[in-house]
Formats: structure tokens, sequence, C-alpha cells
């Protein structure tokens, strides 16, 4: 070897020796710069079922998406930190929050406009996954849209003994007419064949808490709406819902309608009905399957079936109550928006619609022979870490849906409407109720009593 190639040889393990020391020093830098954040997600409804399984589902969350999350959960007291924590801008990245709590907040600019993002995600402008009737319906005066949708939110509609109508030999009934006439069958052809007198044709709780199925064959839609000249007003407390009044003090009067149905709770009712004494309530689609699934359970060859019904068809054409909405929304405050926004577009992927029903793979649920399965852990969590029925329409629940839901839930999504929100919301509920009630009983007329809401509606600061 010359003096030449040895200074070339000398050289290149200089710079070889170099580079290894630079490599490792520019890597580590690269990879600082990289450093995942972790986001803060404020629910009340989203994640683990119980504290210990929180680190668990942030860590699917992380398996999942990529987005390392850091999520508080709380129910206490919720709304009230929520808010607290939002004005005083508090590092949030992800919030959930619900429809009526949103329409106080989303006019103090708290809230990142989101529509751009999801008019180009591939997912959520997906309108087989999401219509854009759902988009439009949420989307504020300025034209923006500030959230993305939590779950279905289901709705309210007539449940009835369906194992009763085939045994009396009665159709769906499409009138407020019709439905008399079924639930009259239900109080006087002894449905249950029992040879007593002890059924009843309807039975509900709260009066008419669940009634704008009823109500809504004259169009008639619970709580307050506005005029056209933007005014609040109680449909259920005008000359239009006398009809409906009379509808059920006719019940009422002929025995037809549970007596207790001032002072009922949901369980009252809803025992009441699984248990042979009243052929129809009004009542949340979810509660389809698990009337089937309780009553199955106790008793597998009860002919029990219950179902959903289309409401009646009036004057109004037809109407029901959908579920208040469940939010996400993005904090304007937050520093890692597009890391948030992955995270509300994953909430609505089959993968998203997997954790937030079934749970954390291999704890709440396991994969065998390319089945799905709960474990013991996630039969005790019920499918619900927070979507318990996600807003995707391709969403199909491998487990299958209880009996009788998937048909209830098509009822909802076609005539179901959402209750406006307003801060008068709790006056609406003890005026109308309270008067309903002495209608019902026929301590006053229909007449009277609509007087009385819309003198006490007046004396509360409703109407001005």
């Amino acid at each position: 070897m010359n003096k030449s190639q040895f200074k070339i040889i000398t050289a290149a393990v200089v710079v070889f020796l170099a580079l290894l020391f630079i490599i490792p020093i520019y890597s580590t830098g690269k990879q600082e710069a990289k450093k995942i954040p972790t986001l803060v997600w404020f629910t009340s409804v989203q994640g683990g079922r119980e504290p210990a399984e929180q680190p668990l589902f942030e860590k699917e969350v992380f398996r999942l998406t990529g987005v390392k999350v850091k999520i508080i959960k709380t129910t206490e007291d919720y709304n009230t930190k929520l808010t607290a924590m939002l004005v005083s801008g508090e590092p949030l990245d992800i919030v959930y929050i619900g429809s009526s709590e949103f329409e106080k907040l989303w006019s103090q600019h708290l809230f990142e406009p989101l529509t751009k993002r999801i008019e180009n995600s591939p997912v959520l402008s997906n309108p087989n996954i999401i219509p854009k009737s759902e988009w439009d319906r949420i989307r504020r005066k300025d034209g923006q849209i500030y959230a993305v949708f939590n779950k279905f939110e289901q709705g309210t509609l007539p449940i009835v003994r369906k194992d009763w109508m085939e045994k009396l030999g009665i159709a769906d009934p499409n009138t407020l007419d019709e439905y008399y006439q079924m639930l009259k069958a239900f109080k006087t052809q002894d449905p249950d064949g029992n040879g007593i007198d002890d059924t009843y044709g309807l039975a509900i709780g709260y009066t008419l808490y669940d009634a704008t199925g009823i109500f809504g064959a004259y169009g008639l839609m619970r709580g307050f709406q506005k005029d056209s000249s933007g005014k609040l007003y109680a449909p259920w407390a005008t000359k239009t819902a006398i009809p409906v009044y009379e509808w059920f003090r006719k019940l009422y009067k002929e025995g037809i309608l549970e007596p207790n149905f001032i002072t009922n709770k949901s369980s009252n009712f809803r025992n009441l009905f699984m248990s042979n004494k009243a052929g129809m309530t009004l009542y949340w689609a979810a509660w389809v399957g698990l009337f089937n699934q309780k009553v199955h359970a106790e008793n597998p060859n009860s002919p029990f079936k219950a179902r959903g019904l289309v409401p009646p068809k009036g004057p109004g054409g037809r109407l029901l109550r959908a579920g208040g909405d469940g939010l996400m929304c993005i904090p304007k405050t937050s520093k890692y928006k597009d890391e948030a926004f992955k995270i509300l577009e994953f909430w609505n992927t089959k993968k998203g619609n997997i954790l937030s029903t079934l749970g954390i793979l291999d704890y709440d649920y396991k994969i065998e022979n390319g089945k799905y399965v709960l474990t013991d852990i996630g039969k005790k969590h019920a499918m619900d870490h927070g979507a318990p029925q996600p807003k995707s329409l391709e969403w199909k629940n491998p487990l299958g849906e209880l009996e009788g839901f998937e048909e209830a839930a098509a009822i909802i999504r076609k005539y179901a409407k959402p209750q406006m929100s307003t801060s008068y919301d709790k006056i609406w509920e003890t005026v109308v109720r309270s008067e309903a009630a002495k209608i019902i009983l026929g301590d006053i007329t229909p007449e009277q009593g609509i007087e009385n809401m819309q003198k006490r509606f007046k004396e509360e600061g409703v109407y001005k």
C-alpha cells in the first residue's frame, strides 16, 4: 500500500467514525421534533366504563389511531365543570357536549369551526355514513359546523305487544282512531287469556312525557318552537292540541289508560308492559329490543313480542321526537386540532364504532375463529363505551341487534325530529305536565287547561 492509498483509507475511516456519532445525534433530534403530543379529552360518556379501564381505553385509541389521549371522564356537575374549563381557556382538545349546552356556549366563539375538515373527510362527508341533511341540521347561522355527532340518539315511539295484536287479529293502526280501537281491544278482549279483566291498553308515566307520537298526528312537537316572528310558543299549549287531549281523556275515562300515569316512573310502566298488564307504552326505541331480551331471558317460552309502531297519521302527518344530540367539539384553544379531528373522524369509522360499542379488544371482547365474542367483563359493560348505537348508517353490530330494535330504529330515522332546546324547558315540563294531568283526569276542560298553560307561561316570563 502506497502513501496515497493509506491517506484515502484513513480519511474514509475518519468520515465513517464521524457519521457514527453524527447520525444518532441527528436522529435523536428528529425524534424529539416528532414527539407525539397527548390530547386532553373531557367527557361524561366516552371511554372506559370504570376508572380501572380508562388507561386500557386510552391505549386502544392510540393503537387504532396513533393519537395519544388522556380522557377526563366525569358525570358529577359535568356541564358546570365543562363551561368553567372552556371559558377559562384550560388546555382541552376534545370535549363532549349535549345540544342544549352547546346552544348556550357556541355563540361565545369557544369552538373550532369544522366545516372544511368535515367536507374533506372521506368518512364524515360520506352520505352513506352520515347524510348531508344531518349536517345541515346542526349547521349554524354563519354557515359553519362546529361539532361531530357522538352517536345515534334514537327517539321515542309507540311500542306495542305485537303478540297481542296477532292474537286478536289487529292490523297495524294508521290513525288516532285506529290506535284507540286497538288499545280498547287490549283492555276489553282479554289478550293475556287469563279470563280476568286486568289489562290496560296504554301504560305511560310522567304525564305524557313520551307522547310526541300522538301529538305529532297534529304536527305538534314537544317543548317550545319559534313562530314566524321568532317568538317562542308551546305547540301543546295551543287550541290545535285540543283533539289530542280529548283522545287521552277518553282513554282514561274508559279505563284504557292505566290510572297511575301521573306518578308512574319509567320502571313502573316498563314493568306493566313486560308483565302482561299493558298492551302499549310510549318509550325509547332501544327498549324494544331490551323488552324482548328481558322477558325471554326470564321465560324463554313466553309469547311476548315487543315491536315499534309507525306513529298515527293525522292532519299534521306523522311525527316523533328524536333524542337530543350528543356532540364532540374541538375548543379553539386546542394546540392539536388536526390530531383532535382525527379522533372525531375515527369515532365514526368501523373501528371507532367497535370501540365505542363492544369496547377493547382482548378485554371487553375477543375474536375467535373470525367471530366477535364478549368476555365476562364485556357482558357487564353491555356494549356501551360512549356510543351504544353509532351514528353511522353503515354500522352493523357484529353480535347482532336485539330483537325488534332495527325496525324501531328505522321508524325513528324516518319520522323523528329533535326537540328544540331553550332555557325555559324546565318551566315547560312543570306547566304542561300539571295542566295536562288535570285535563286527562277531567278536572278541567282542554280549553281551560290550555288557557292555564298560556297564563302560567306569561307569569314565568316565557311569553313577553
